[in-house]
């Protein structure tokens, strides 16, 4: 993985997340284009560099999140690996499987997430919680499935080496 192309991906979708994103609501939730990209990205590359580009994805939401300062950051690392190490392979370029695998990692980003909340007393009522967790979850999935296509026809402008190296890995 080409890490400069990576970080300029990374600090573009974050920007996104941090402004457009919130004009597009989804329900009660908001679309999450940095889980999408984690998902999509953990599907392509060996489960350490999963774990950096969670690692520098979270960061990204971390400057813009109001909860602890390196929650995001160690939540998407171990995400980003434990999708990596569970990727199908040779059907990583599916957009079914980038959906499946962005709701996945969506539903537990946000419950990692939410557990602090919850253990503080400042979480959210349950109904509430498990309602935008699946929401996020489902935009999140959609989002993968269409910004996973541009990846995996463009992987060197995403900093893959080239689609043998995204579709190669299993």
């Amino acid at each position: 993985m080409r890490w400069v192309p990576f970080v300029l991906v990374a600090v573009v979708a974050v920007l996104i997340q941090a402004t457009l994103m919130r004009l597009a609501r989804f329900g009660d939730a908001f679309p999450d284009l940095l889980v999408a990209l984690l998902a999509t990205f953990s599907l392509g590359v060996a489960p350490a560099e999963a774990f950096i580009a969670g690692a520098v994805l979270g960061l990204g939401r971390d400057l813009f999140s109001v909860g602890p300062f390196g929650l995001c950051t160690g939540v998407f690392a171990v995400v980003g690996w434990a999708a990596s190490r569970r990727r199908p392979g040779t059907l990583g370029g599916h957009f079914l499987t980038r959906a499946a695998f962005a709701f996945g990692c969506s539903a537990a980003t946000s419950l990692a997430l939410a557990v602090p909340e919850v253990v503080s007393g400042n979480g959210l009522a349950a109904g509430l919680l498990a309602r935008r967790t699946f929401l996020t979850a489902v935009s999140a999935a959609a989002i993968a499935a269409v910004v996973g296509g541009l990846v995996w026809h463009k992987a060197r402008w995403f900093g893959l080496r080239g689609r043998s190296e995204f579709a190669g890995v299993g």
